[in-house]
């Protein structure tokens, strides 16, 4: 490898490389190509030290990004490089210039800084628009380089000087230097001159500008409620604008003029859907996203809003499944009567999903509509039904896990679910799956006749169990079955207690011991303790 740098280094000796740029772009790309694998270049720094003042653009640009990177290494030969830097900060080629500015204040050495700060003074008023915005970047950068510069406030003021700069895009650089340099105070200042001036130049800004002053603008109070209203007036073009970015930032800032005002939050909000929506289906999937999930921190707020176009919230086939997932999380809060069905039937066409997590999501979705409108209980059950007869493993162990959240003690048909989920157990192969039926059994034992019966199979196998949740959740199960049946569960119940008893899992172990005192105890008050337990386990 030494060989391969001796070799690099030879070729920026003759003169010729200083005459001609393919040269010198040659032996520059080879100086990349070890830096891109990790080698060391910094020996070779002398030699490209020869070509900053080269008259080739790509040369010197090239020769600057070498010199940056490597110049913290060696800052006496670097020195020699400050100097060209300097001098081209005043070429007459505003490109140089601002190239020259933003190298030399990537040098990142001590030494340095009082160089970057008289290259940054002389770009900050500089006639170039690039220059300017390059020296309103490099002000953050110089910073971290060392804080204490900043103490006089000098560049600081000129900062703040440069938010009346004619170009935006300055404005908006020298606003994020002033937001990283003042970080400690609470980062940049808005007085109502510098609200008022960003607001009315707001239309002249980038997108992603007035995104950025859009959110600095959220630490401005107004005084007055004129001022407030004055500055609504300004900002509700941008709350219909067509970049999702932008409006989204607005709505940020009007919910934040309004705090005082909590009556015009529905009238905002009935702006900002009318005009976001229209964005969802035609947005890619990480935009949509975005949309749903800012939508989503206020689902409550604004459902009546919502609510018309649900539709906009049915999944598509291309759609990728953390977007899939946010909108089964939304559509079932979004139902109403007169379209209760047409959302059932979309939310179970992913019942029966491929993935796994999308079919649970479905699944939880159904509860939610079922919760919202109880009309809906014989469509749902009617669907259970049919997925629970595909005897989908999958499918199966999700409904169990579900079905726990519905109250089918009061649902017509309650009872067939139930007997249709305990004919199909043996079915189940996933450690959840099983988990979520032995609880369905704690849950709506008194629905099923055959549920000790059941449960003698799993105590039969619990010498070969050794997962140890299944053994606390069948001893739970037990429990709570036993106070259904309690002649058929008896002998089952004095067995399991044996049994986890002597088990080697310490908490197992433990909550056998509870049960096993406190019905010896007051069978009654276990009773009450066992039916408080499901309560909780209900809520969870």
């Amino acid at each position: 490898m030494a060989s391969e740098l001796d070799n690099v280094a030879a070729q920026f000796e003759p003169l010729s490389v200083h005459t001609n740029p393919e040269i010198c772009r040659a032996a520059l790309s080879q100086v990349m190509r070890l830096h891109v694998n990790g080698i060391d270049c910094a020996r070779l720094l002398p030699g490209m030290l020869k070509l900053l003042a080269h008259p080739d653009l790509v040369t010197k640009k090239a020769v600057y990004h070498c010199t940056a990177m490597y110049a913290s290494k060696n800052p006496e030969l670097s020195l020699l490089a400050v100097n060209t830097l300097m001098q081209e900060c005043s070429d007459s080629n505003p490109l140089i210039r601002g190239l020259a500015l933003k190298t030399l204040t990537s040098l990142n050495h001590e030494t340095f800084v009082e160089y970057c700060l008289r290259g940054i003074n002389q770009g900050l008023s500089d006639k170039s628009v690039y220059v300017r915005r390059v020296a309103a970047r490099c002000c953050a950068r110089v910073y971290q380089q060392n804080v204490d510069l900043y103490n006089d406030g000098t560049l600081v003021n000129q900062l703040y000087n440069m938010l009346r700069d004619s170009d935006p895009i300055v404005v908006v650089n020298s606003m994020m230097a002033l937001e990283e340099i003042l970080s400690k105070e609470g980062g940049i200042v808005i007085n109502k001159n510098i609200a008022n001036h960003l607001l009315n130049n707001l239309m002249d800004m980038t997108h992603w500008g007035q995104c950025y002053i859009l959110n600095i603008l959220q630490k401005y109070k107004p005084k007055t409620q004129d001022d407030t209203f004055n500055m609504l007036n300004i900002l509700d073009a941008f709350l219909v604008s067509q970049n999702t970015a932008v409006t989204t930032a607005c709505l940020q800032l009007f919910l934040s003029l309004i705090s005082s005002l909590p009556h015009l939050r529905p009238q905002v909000f009935k702006r900002y859907i009318k005009n976001i929506v229209a964005a969802i289906p035609q947005g890619n999937p990480e935009l949509v996203f975005h949309i749903l999930d800012h939508l989503n921190s206020y689902r409550e707020e604004i459902k009546a809003e919502l609510q018309p176009h649900y539709s906009i919230f049915f999944c598509k086939g291309s759609d990728p499944l953390y977007l899939k997932k946010l909108k089964l999380n939304m559509l079932p809060h979004l139902t109403m009567p007169s379209h209760a069905k047409e959302i059932l039937s979309e939310i179970f066409l992913h019942t029966s999903s491929s993935s796994r997590e999308i079919s649970l999501w479905a699944l939880k979705a159904v509860t939610v509509v079922f919760k919202c409108d109880a009309s809906t209980a014989p469509i749902v059950i009617k669907k259970l039904k049919q997925l629970i007869d595909s005897e989908n493993p999958q499918t199966l162990s999700n409904i169990f896990r579900v079905v726990r959240s519905l109250n089918l003690n009061e649902i017509e048909g309650g009872s067939e679910i139930i007997a249709k989920i305990a004919s199909k157990h043996q079915k189940l192969t996933d450690t959840e799956g099983q988990l979520a039926f032995l609880s369905v059994l704690s849950q709506y034992g008194n629905l099923l006749e055959d549920s000790p019966y059941i449960i003698e199979e799993y105590v039969e196998n619990f010498p070969n169990e050794t997962n140890s949740v299944i053994k606390y959740q069948l001893l739970m199960t037990c429990v709570h079955v036993f106070f259904h049946h309690p002649a058929a569960m008896q002998g089952i119940l004095g067995q399991v207690l044996e049994l986890c008893i002597q088990d080697a899992d310490k908490s197992v172990q433990s909550q056998a011991l509870l049960y096993y005192r406190l019905l010896n105890h007051d069978v009654e008050h276990t009773k009450i303790i066992t039916s408080i337990e499901m309560q909780e386990l209900q809520e969870l």
